[in-house]
């Protein structure tokens, strides 16, 4: 079957945030975003497929679970390319309604271990994307995203995560003082990674109970945040670059933490 136009306008328009927040709603594409989703607690609005994803040897047991979140709908290649986001779309889309996490509720207050992870004014849709799905890979309990930071239900930021957004409890528009002085209350030790931190990284005894603030790709963590942070962590250069991708940066981090705590 076929879309109507104003059908078609409405699915376009999800790829601009305006659309996403009046609608509380965003879109994902491809059969593997599909396939994480339908395994989440994430609310389906309805599900869009053409006759080419009927190929995929995981088709049938995935139209299956989609069928019981909400209606699936066969639509024709030429709807589907007018309103997806990316080049090749793999024949098969979804709406999803947001899931609003407050920021606090991240915040554990048991004894045990828990990582958590905090983006300050990260404007980069990949590098935000990359974060969490690094995040979501060494086993933090959560993701915050600061106030000023790039939407988290921006497409290329969904799709940079690969599913991983489906995975842990990841909240947005932060009021990151706030929310850091009732982390610290909580027991969690606050890092903050800075190209000037007087620590590096990888010498640190890091604390069972961390927050890592990561900060703007040009200017860094804010000077108020900054202001909040009990250490100050750096990565050590050893070449001629310039600076570090903030994702970059991220991953060295996380991954120096389990090491560290292994040992």
């Amino acid at each position: 079957m076929s879309l109507t136009r104003n059908q078609i306008k409405e699915l376009r328009s999800l790829n601009y945030r305006k659309a996403r927040e009046e609608r509380g709603v965003f879109l994902i594409e491809g059969i593997r975003m599909l396939r994480e989703a339908a395994e989440s607690d994430f609310t389906f609005v309805a599900s869009y497929y053409t006759e080419s994803v009927r190929d995929d040897p995981g088709w049938d047991a995935l139209a299956a679970k989609l069928k019981k979140r909400a209606p699936l709908v066969p639509i024709t290649a030429g709807d589907l390319d007018a309103f997806a986001d990316t080049v090749a779309a793999q024949g098969v889309a979804a709406v999803l309604k947001h899931r609003e996490i407050a920021p606090e509720s991240v915040i554990s207050n048991s004894a045990g271990r828990s990582l958590l992870v905090v983006l300050d004014t990260v404007s980069d849709p990949g590098n935000a994307g990359s974060m969490i799905r690094s995040s979501d890979w060494f086993g933090a309990a959560g993701v915050v995203l600061g106030r000023h930071s790039v939407d988290l239900y921006n497409p290329k930021v969904v799709r940079a995560t690969m599913g991983s957004l489906f995975h842990l409890p990841v909240a947005r528009d932060a009021d990151l003082p706030v929310l850091l002085s009732k982390a610290a209350g909580a027991g969690y030790t606050i890092y903050v990674a800075d190209v000037a931190g007087e620590s590096h990284f990888d010498r640190v005894h890091y604390e069972n109970k961390s927050l890592f603030v990561f900060g703007n790709e040009a200017w860094g963590v804010s000077d108020q945040v900054k202001e909040l942070a009990q250490v100050r962590i750096g990565i050590r250069r050893y070449g001629a670059a310039e600076s570090l991708n903030v994702g970059v940066a991220c991953g060295v981090v996380l991954s120096a933490i389990h090491r560290l705590y292994d040992e």
